[in-house]
């Protein structure tokens, strides 16, 4: 009979919390990899924001110098981060978060010069507002 991916894993710590130094050794492993991830997601996190920020302007009409793809693809990526049953779904710890953020990379990505335009528009509707 096959051992599940959990036995293997509980029979790995075993092995591992009894050998001195390596359970060090993987929590500083583990703390990498989560501080990359924190690092990748803050990378994406303004332009994230930025795309809900450039949707709302285009849909009070406001801001219409964008393509219908380009707002056909933000809105794809918004639905997908919204709806919590997606490839992974949200309720799972941690892994049902990290697809969203996989996802939101990729539509930022394809994205990025439609948003860097909205940026530069938004800073000079700013700008003339407040002047």
């Amino acid at each position: 009979m096959a051992i599940s991916i959990f036995d293997k894993l509980i029979k790995q710590a075993e092995v591992l919390i009894a050998s001195d130094g390596k359970i060090s050794q993987l929590l500083d492993e583990f703390f990498l990899i989560i501080g990359k991830a924190s690092e990748q997601f803050y990378k994406i996190q303004d332009s994230v924001i930025t795309l809900g920020r450039m949707l709302q302007a285009w849909i009070k009409g406001d801001y219409k110098n964008i393509s219908t793809s380009s707002v056909i693809a933000a809105t794809a990526a918004i639905i997908y981060f919204v709806n919590p049953l997606d490839i992974i779904p949200d309720f799972i710890p941690f892994f049902g978060q990290i697809d969203d953020i996989l996802v939101l990379g990729y539509f930022i990505k394809i994205l990025n010069k439609e948003i860097e335009k909205f940026m530069v528009w938004e800073n000079e509707h700013n700008n003339s507002k407040n002047q």
